[in-house]
């Protein structure tokens, strides 16, 4: 893969960032319409065939002009075809309800300050999936004392703070709007207490 075009590769090409997106695409069906939420410059989308049919409509979304159009570069470098961008904010998503069969939103919700923020971000991911779609999102562990003093120790030197966050409060979420976990995924490490980061798949019940 041509990476020439991303910026702030630590941030993007970090390990833990790596890792998660590659296992959220491994997930990902040939046959599925996916939303990529927070797609940032796209590289989720890097994983993706040179083209797609008209039925598998691959979109991603960011409020950020400057990384999608960091995102076309990659795309162009990397003959990548057939991957929708619109520029637009993940808490007011311009999408009818049950429109995708997959809604991704990973290496996201660490920047979200509290549990209130990602419930109002989660149903409305919820709103957009199909009755039989899957929403896909990722947390980073709170139970991982390298996360805590890596995160703490970042607060202390940017002006915006990183989050993680325990399982059982994201299970909670989807429990009381009537989604179950069907599979959580440790990441980084499979003993789940020094998981670096968990990526959740969830549907409806």
């Amino acid at each position: 893969m041509n990476i020439s075009s991303v910026s702030r590769k630590n941030a993007f090409l970090g390990n833990i960032t790596t890792a998660v997106r590659n296992k959220a695409w491994e997930l990902c069906q040939d046959y599925e319409t996916i939303l990529d939420v927070c797609c940032g410059n796209g590289l989720f989308f890097s994983h993706s065939k040179k083209k797609t049919t008209a039925k598998r409509q691959l979109v991603g979304i960011d409020r950020s002009e400057e990384l999608l159009q960091e995102a076309k570069n990659i795309f162009q470098d990397n003959d990548i075809e057939g991957v929708s961008l619109i520029c637009g904010d993940a808490f007011r998503l311009p999408f009818k309800p049950e429109t995708f069969d997959r809604v991704v939103c990973v290496n996201t919700l660490l920047n979200l300050a509290s549990l209130d923020i990602i419930e109002t971000l989660i149903v409305d991911l919820m709103r957009i999936c199909k009755p039989n779609g899957k929403l896909l999102i990722e947390i980073r562990n709170q139970s991982n004392p390298y996360i805590r003093l890596k995160y703490w120790m970042h607060s202390k030197r940017q002006k915006f703070p990183l989050r993680a966050y325990r399982i059982e409060d994201i299970s909670s979420i989807f429990e009381r709007h009537e989604f179950h976990c069907t599979r959580i995924l440790p990441i980084g490490c499979p003993v789940e207490f020094i998981a670096k980061a968990f990526l959740i798949e969830a549907g409806k019940t």
